[in-house]
C-alpha cells in the first residue's frame, strides 16, 4: 500500500506562477494553491500541509508579513516554509530565513533540483517529527522508570537480580526470612592472579578494569537468566534455578560460562587497546548442580537472596581446582549430565577436595558441540585416549601419549599434569589397591 502524498500549499499572487508550480509538483505532492497569504490562512483553518512555498512580493500582505504571523501561532508555528520569490538579492534572502524560513528558492527556477530540496527539507522535518515522537516517549518511559526505581530502591535495595525482584513483587510474602531446597546449578569466577595484577594499576585503571570486566559477565550471567548473589573483588557467585523455576539451569549455566571465556578474549583486546591492563585476564569457572538451600538470608535490616549448601561450597572449590589443572572451566558430573550433549569436554579425574568427603568426578568444559573447533576436537580425542592408557596404569605408554598431546598444544594444563603424573608413577606406582581417586589438598 503506497503511502499518502504530502500536501504541500503553492502561495503566488501570479497565476502563471501558480500554474507552472502545479505541473512541477503535483506529480510527487498534493498541491494546494492560494492567490494571496489571506487566502493561504483561511487554508490553513482547514487543512495542515507538510510545508508551504510563499511567494514574497504580494499584494495585501507580502511573505514576509505572513511568515511573521505564521510562527507567531501555536498551530501553525512549526509548519516549515520555503520562500519562492523573484527576490534574489542576499539581504533578501538573509531577512526571509531569518524569519524562521527553512529554504530561500529564486525564481525562475530548476524543477529538478526545486523537487529535491523539497524532498530533503521534507524528509528532515518528517525525522525531526520522529525523533519529537521517540524524545516524548522516552520522557514518558524515563518518568515511569524512575518512578519504578525509586520504589525498588525502598523496599529492595539489597538486591541485585531484576528476576528476583520482579519475583518479590508477584509474592510479597517472599520477603519474610527463610529458604527452600531447590535442585540448581551455583557458579563461581575468579581472575587468576588478580591480586598482584591490582597492586601495579593504579586506582582509576583498577576500578575501569572491574566495571569493564564485572559488566561483560554479568550481563552473560543474567541474559541466561541467571541471578547473581555477590561480587567479592574480582569473583562473581551466581545461580541458576531461582527464583525463576528453569529445568534447564544446568545448561544455562554451562552455556554462560562457555559465553564468559569467548566475552574474556573481547574484555582483552578492549583493556590492552586501551592500555588499562598490561596483561590479559584468565578467568577460572566451578561450576556444580545439586540441592541448594536458597532464600531471603540475613537480619529484618539487611537481606540477601542468596544460596547455601554442599553443592554450592563444591562449585565454589571447583573454580579454585582450575589452579592445580590448568584448565578453565570445571564441571561435576552432575552438572554434565543435567546440561545435556551440547557441549564439549573432556573428564579429567575423580578427585577429594577439601571439604567435601565424597569422591567427585570432574571434567573440564572446553565449548559447546556446536562452536568446537575441528583442532580442539582432535586435541580432546587424543586427550581421551593418553587418559584411558593412564588409568591402565600402562605409565610409559601414558607418558608418550601425553607428550603427543602436547605436542598438538604445549599450553593445555590438564596434559602436563597427567604427563608429570604418568612420569612419577613410573618410577613409583601406586599401590595395587589404589582406587584411582585423587586428594586435592589445596582449595
Amino acid at each position: 500500500m503506497e503511502s499518502e502524498q504530502e500536501l504541500l500549499i503553492l502561495v503566488d499572487d501570479n497565476p502563471t506562477n501558480l500554474m507552472n508550480g502545479i505541473n512541477v509538483l503535483s506529480e510527487k505532492y498534493n498541491v494546494f494553491t492560494a492567490p494571496s497569504a489571506k487566502k493561504m490562512f483561511a487554508l490553513l483553518e482547514k487543512h495542515r500541509p507538510d510545508l508551504i512555498l510563499l511567494d514574497i512580493e504580494m499584494p495585501e500582505m507580502n511573505g514576509y508579513e505572513a511568515i511573521k504571523i505564521l510562527k507567531e501561532k501555536d498551530e501553525t508555528r512549526d509548519i516549515p516554509v520555503i520562500f519562492l520569490t523573484g527576490k534574489t538579492e542576499t539581504n533578501d534572502e538573509l531577512d526571509g530565513l531569518t524569519l524562521g524560513a527553512i529554504d530561500y528558492i529564486t525564481k525562475p527556477f530548476v524543477p529538478s533540483l526545486l523537487l529535491k530540496r523539497i524532498e530533503v527539507h521534507l524528509l528532515v522535518e518528517s525525522q525531526k517529527r520522529t525523533m519529537e515522537s521517540q524524545k516524548q516517549k522516552l520522557e514518558v518511559q524515563q518518568r515511569e522508570l524512575q518512578y519504578y526505581n525509586d520504589n525498588l530502591k525502598k523496599a529492595f535495595s539489597t538486591y541485585v537480580s531484576g528476576d528476583v525482584v520482579q519475583d518479590v513483587m508477584s509474592d510479597p510474602s517472599r520477603l519474610q526470612l527463610g529458604g527452600s531446597k531447590r535442585n540448581m546449578t551455583a557458579i563461581f569466577t575468579d581472575i587468576q592472579g588478580f591480586t598482584s595484577a591490582a597492586e601495579i594499576l593504579d586506582p582509576e585503571d583498577l576500578v575501569r578494569l572491574l566495571n569493564v570486566y564485572l559488566s561483560g559477565m554479568s550481563d552473560i550471567i543474567m541474559e541466561e537468566k541467571g541471578t547473581i548473589d555477590k561480587y567479592e573483588g574480582d569473583a562473581i557467585m551466581a545461580f541458576f534455578g531461582a527464583p525463576l523455576d528453569l529445568p534447564d539451569h544446568a545448561r544455562r549455566a554451562c552455556t554462560s560460562a562457555v559465553l564468559m571465556k569467548y566475552k574474556e578474549r573481547e574484555i582483552n583486546a578492549y583493556l590492552i587497546e586501551k592500555k588499562i591492563s598490561p596483561v590479559p585476564l584468565f578467568t577460572r569457572i566451578g561450576i556444580n548442580t545439586g540441592d541448594m538451600v536458597v532464600g531471603n538470608m540475613g537480619s529484618e535490616r539487611k537481606m540477601n537472596y542468596t544460596i547455601m549448601g554442599n553443592a554450592v561450597n563444591l562449585a565454589s572449590r571447583l573454580e579454585g581446582v582450575n589452579k592445580q589443572y590448568g584448565s578453565r572451566i570445571l564441571v561435576t558430573e552432575e552438572t554434565l549430565k543435567a546440561a545435556g550433549d551440547g557441549f564439549l569436554t573432556r573428564r579429567l579425574d575423580t578427585v577429594r577436595v577439601m571439604g567435601v568427603v565424597t569422591p567427585v568426578q570432574i571434567h573440564e568444559l572446553l565449548d559447546t558441540a556446536e562452536s568446537a573447533s575441528v583442532e580442539i576436537q582432535k586435541l580432546v580425542e587424543s586427550f581421551n585416549h593418553a587418559r584411558d592408557i593412564f588409568e591402565n596404569r600402562d605409565w610409559a605408554a601414558a607418558e608418550a601419549a601425553f607428550e603427543g598431546v602436547l605436542k598438538g598444544d604445549p599450553n593445555d594444563g590438564p596434559a602436563r599434569l597427567f604427563l608429570e603424573r604418568a612420569r612419577a608413577f613410573g618410577q613409583k606406582p601406586p599401590e595395587t589397591d589404589w582406587d584411582g581417586v585423587f586428594n586435592l589438598s589445596e582449595k
